[in-house]
């Protein structure tokens, strides 16, 4: 398995089991730099989510299980990554993006293990990305991790299509990987 992390903070943000896949926009064209995953639903206690629709698709009875505690397996502290919500204008957002992608141009030159053609690569798609995000702005959600560094990685939520649960979007260069 491999393990996403904050280049920045170290914080665990995301895991190769929720199948990362570059972002593409409402064009279908790739947004070179952002990586997304697919949340969903699940049961804190492990068990099977009854939507109280009864024997109709396969089901129990007609009772929903009330008692039944529903998490995103993203932002929930025991199936996800511990994920706080925060609020951002978008001036705050452009604040953030310029001064993050500054942060990890940074890091990047100072890792021997990230030759120079991806620092440049990194530095060439950074307006792309950042111009896609602001024009999600009105439709995201904002996540910071557990270390709670404003500097740090954020999640970037949003709805895509008919889906029920959000999609969560990353800087690929602002993590990590790491083999555990």
């Amino acid at each position: 398995m491999i393990i996403y992390k904050c280049r920045i903070s170290n914080d665990e943000l995301l895991s190769d089991a929720f199948k990362p896949q570059t972002v593409v926009d409402s064009e279908g064209n790739e947004v070179t730099g952002l990586i997304e995953i697919k949340s969903q639903k699940v049961n804190k206690d492990g068990g099977a989510i009854d939507i109280g629709c009864g024997n109709e698709f396969g089901g129990g009875d007609d009772d929903v299980d009330d008692t039944a505690e529903i998490v995103n397996n993203v932002i929930d502290e025991t199936f996800g990554f511990a994920l706080t919500e925060v609020p951002m204008r978008k001036k705050d957002l452009k604040d953030y993006l310029a001064g993050y992608c500054k942060s990890i141009r940074m890091k990047l030159k100072e890792d021997d293990s990230v030759p120079g053609p991806e620092v440049k690569a990194f530095t060439q798609s950074a307006p792309a990305f950042c111009k896609w995000l602001l024009t999600m702005h009105s439709e995201m959600q904002f996540y910071i991790s557990p270390a709670m560094d404003p500097d740090a990685a954020m999640a970037f939520a949003y709805y895509k299509g008919e889906d029920v649960d959000p999609t969560f979007v990353y800087i690929e260069k602002g993590l990590i990987q790491e083999k555990c």
